[in-house]
């Protein structure tokens, strides 16, 4: 199962949007859901590690086209893209 999680600033009005992290009964071959940081958009996104359509080395965020910045897991402390404050995730459910 994955965890559907949104991140948010307690200091900024900055809020992530629901992601779907991890992967549900298909496996990871099909989607596995990764975070990352897009420093050009200023968001936090979530990326399917499993498309084989991308170089994995050339990530890109889908708003901007600009390159990511993989983020490790969901226990890295992540500042917030607009203002560098910890961000908060909050759980809001499983996927699968």
């Amino acid at each position: 199962m994955g965890s559907l999680v949104e991140y948010r600033c307690p200091a900024c009005p900055y809020r992530s949007g629901m992601l779907r992290l991890g992967w549900g009964k298909a496996g990871r071959a099909e989607y596995w859901g990764g975070l990352a940081a897009c420093p050009a958009c200023k968001t936090i996104l979530c990326l399917n590690l499993s498309d084989t359509g991308v170089d994995r080395r050339d990530r890109r965020c889908s708003e901007c086209g600009g390159p990511v910045r993989l983020l490790e897991g969901i226990a890295e402390r992540i500042a917030c893209p607009r203002c560098g404050a910890d961000l908060v995730a909050e759980h809001q459910g499983n996927w699968s």
